[in-house]
């Protein structure tokens, strides 16, 4: 990533605020990879604790293709950690392990329980990376259980332990049985979409609390990394 890219990156995550929740768009592509790979350098660059979310083994898949791609992705870094629901892999720091339920009122108590826990661990604000939401939504039973995840997720807003970063691949939400992207919108303070290119993804902020974001845009690009 070039020098201006990178600073300007750096700029729009400072500017996320302690509580925020962002939702992060992008569609079909090695998005995610990037993703992971900036907030590990960023979490690194600003001396903070980054706290993965891995839904149904998302960080493996990830960490799968970057190896494809020749991406380096060090998550062993000591300020790195997860907070992994289901799947069959552990990979990084696994700090804590949240049971998944099927009925989404048990398994969000198990989640708030186990994550209240977890960043009383953490200076704060933490980075929390969210991945693999749309497994967690494939895996509930029917719409009222969508919601029952989504207004979960909104209880969230506002703790001032974490700035949230939720990644969203948009095709796959659009092919659930509810659309969830509006209500994703809706509770997030700042979304941001990614479009992706050949080494990397143009961004852009489509909303946000801080008005001096608003309609930012830069590149998250792959050309100056190892």
């Amino acid at each position: 990533m070039g020098a201006m890219e990178w600073e300007k990156a750096l700029e729009i995550a400072d500017s996320v605020l302690p509580g925020e929740t962002v939702l992060v768009r992008y569609t079909t592509s090695y998005i995610p990879e990037f993703l992971l790979r900036f907030f590990v350098d960023y979490a690194a660059e600003r001396d903070v604790p980054l706290l993965i979310d891995d839904n149904f083994d998302a960080l493996h898949t990830i960490l799968v293709h970057a190896k494809f791609m020749n991406l380096t992705i060090n998550i062993d870094r000591d300020n790195v950690y997860v907070l992994k629901t289901g799947g069959r892999f552990e990979v990084g720091n696994v700090i804590a392990k949240v049971p998944f339920h099927p009925d989404p009122r048990v398994y969000l108590q198990n989640y708030e329980k186990t994550s209240f826990i977890t960043f009383q661990k953490f200076p704060s604000p933490a980075i929390n990376l969210v991945l693999g939401l749309e497994n967690l939504l494939l895996h509930v039973r029917n719409p009222l259980d969508t919601y029952r995840i989504i207004l979960g997720m909104q209880k969230f807003v506002g703790n001032k332990k974490r700035k949230a970063f939720y990644i969203v691949n948009e095709g796959v939400l659009e092919n659930l049985p509810i659309k969830v992207m509006g209500e994703l919108e809706r509770i997030s303070t700042t979304v941001i979409k990614l479009t992706p290119y050949h080494t990397g993804a143009n961004l852009k902020v489509l909303k946000t609390i801080n008005p001096a974001l608003l309609e930012r845009e830069t590149k998250i690009d792959t050309g100056g990394w190892d």
